[in-house]
Formats: C-alpha cells, sequence, structure tokens
C-alpha cells in the first residue's frame, strides 16, 4: 500500500475569486500550503549515507541515477528489503527526466535523483556533443571551469537547462530527494568571503536549487562517543570517550543552520531542531517537522 506524506511545502496556494484578473484580485487573505511532500538536497561525500537515508522514505521509490558510472553501485547499500521496493533507472539523457517525473505521477509516493552532480556532468557531455568527458574535466567539475572545454557561454546555457530539470523534479508532488556530491566553496582568496560548503553543482545552478529546496542537509561520518557513568568516593562522575567496541562510526545529517556547511529546515518554529541527526532516517525527519511545522 502506498502511503502518501503529509508534509508542509512552501508552496503558497491561491484561494482568491479572481474578478478582473489584476493582481490585486490575486492578494490571498492569509497564507495555505499544499501537501505536496518534502523536497529534500541531501549532499555530501561518497560513503557518508545519502543512499541509506533516501532508502527510508515511503515507498516504492522511483530512484533515478546519473552517476555517470555503468553500474548502479550507489545502491549497494540497500537492504534485501529495501531492493524490493526501490526501481532504479539509469538516465541515459537530461531530456528523460520530464517523461519519468510523469510516469511517477500516481505511482510512487518519493523520487530520488543520484546524483545532481551527475546530471550536470550529463548536461555539459550534451552540450559538447561528448560520449566521455576527459578526466581533467573532473578536477574542477562544479566550479564553473574546465580547462576551455565550456566557455562561458556555454555555463550560462547548461545552468539554465539544469533549472529547468530540477524546476520539473521538484514540482513533482510527493516526496523529493536531490542528491549531490560535497564540494569546498572556500577556495576564494579574499578575507572577506567566508568559507563555505555545499552542493557541488557550479554557483548559479546551487543559487537556485538551495531556495527551491525546503530542507537542506550535509550527510557527514563521525568517530561515535560513548558516555559512561562510574561512581568513585561516593560521588558520580561522567565520562566520555571513542568507542572501543561495536560500530566506531556513526552516519550524521547536519540540519541546523551552520555558518560552513549550507543547511536549511524551513518551519515556523525556533529552537527544536538538533544541529546534528545522527542514524538519519524519514521518521525522524518527519518527527522534526511535524514538531516544528
Amino acid at each position: 500500500m502506498v502511503k502518501v506524506s503529509k508534509v508542509r511545502h512552501s508552496k503558497a496556494t491561491n484561494n482568491t475569486v479572481k474578478k478582473s484578473g489584476g493582481v490585486i484580485d490575486r492578494i490571498q487573505q492569509g497564507v495555505e500550503f499544499d501537501d505536496s511532500g518534502i523536497k529534500m538536497l541531501l549532499y555530501g561525500r561518497s560513503g557518508t549515507g545519502k543512499t541509506s537515508l533516501w532508502a527510508t522514505f515511503p515507498k516504492p521509490i522511483l530512484a533515478m541515477i546519473c552517476s555517470g558510472s555503468t553500474g548502479q553501485g550507489e545502491l549497494r547499500s540497500l537492504t534485501k528489503d529495501q531492493r524490493k521496493e526501490v526501481h532504479p533507472v539509469t538516465i541515459e539523457h537530461s531530456g528523460e527526466i520530464p517523461e519519468l517525473v510523469d510516469y511517477a505521477k500516481g505511482k510512487y509516493p518519493t523520487i530520488v535523483l543520484d546524483h545532481g552532480s551527475g546530471l550536470q556532468d550529463l548536461a555539459v557531455k550534451e552540450y559538447l556533443g561528448l560520449d566521455e568527458l576527459p578526466l581533467a574535466y573532473y578536477k574542477v567539475a562544479g566550479t564553473g571551469e574546465s580547462w576551455g572545454l565550456v566557455s562561458q557561454q556555454g555555463w550560462g546555457q547548461i545552468a539554465v537547462q539544469m533549472k529547468q530539470h530540477f524546476r520539473f523534479i521538484l514540482g513533482f508532488e510527493g516526496d523529493v530527494v536531490i542528491i549531490a556530491q560535497e564540494r569546498d566553496f572556500g577556495d576564494s582568496e579574499s578575507e572577506f568571503i567566508l568559507p563555505s560548503v555545499g552542493a557541488a553543482l557550479t554557483p548559479s545552478v546551487t543559487g537556485w536549487l538551495n531556495p527551491a529546496c525546503d530542507y537542506i542537509a550535509n550527510a557527514f561520518i563521525r568517530p561515535r562517543m560513548v558516555t559512561k557513568t562510574i561512581k568513585k568516593g561516593g560521588k558520580s562522575l561522567t565520562t566520555t570517550k571513542l568507542a572501543t567496541t561495536g560500530d566506531k562510526s556513526e552516519f550524521c545529517i547536519r540540519i541546523a543552520p551552520d555558518p560552513v556547511y549550507m543547511t536549511k529546515f524551513r518551519m515556523s518554529g525556533r529552537g527544536g531542531i538538533p544541529d546534528v541527526l545522527i542514524n538519519p532516517t524519514y521518521e525522524k525527519l518527519l518527527e522534526i517537522i511535524s514538531k516544528n511545522g
């Protein structure tokens, strides 16, 4: 049975009855939101649990794979049960995205693009008319530079195309997760520009995508800490040490506002967002959203 999530999305609906069709008649009496699901941008380095997180979203899931590789290695982290309800499709041409999103309507509560950085590489290949991009390109992918492969005008055309793809994906009435690799934007020599980390897409595309998503999270792994309480001299002492048994690392996502990492959690309440969510799942995200929506 398909279970469609009910999450407020920041797309205001117009309840005003149009009279003359002028701008005054489009003023809304209050603000309402539709229940079109979670729209999330999830970025991070390879192996930080991004696939494991989106695999917990409502199923079945249409997974649009655009990794640049010939296989679907990203899906190896799925459990046997999850693999039964995740329907992957490899994107061979960027023009296939509208067809897939249309097909998913009414059939899938969740669609995933894994990953946006790979879609950008595909758009570059299509623009250049190449079957494969040279290795030199990947050294600076997402920076707007590619050793002269793409002109500034070309990057502008690619950015327009990428925004169209993302707009179509985010328009899906259901949960949407866009995966991206991680990029450090702190390579500026200016002392007035703070370093930041975000999705590995061109600045023009991230500048459009970040506001379009309601939730932006950064996936990472950190050492697991263990807290123990011991009694000494009639007093209780609490110590925190690195775990030496069991899982020595824990998968996390940053969701609270951060001075370096691009994060976002759109909601009306404040103070109810943890800085880091450990072993994140769809249910944990939904719990935070429902408490602060």
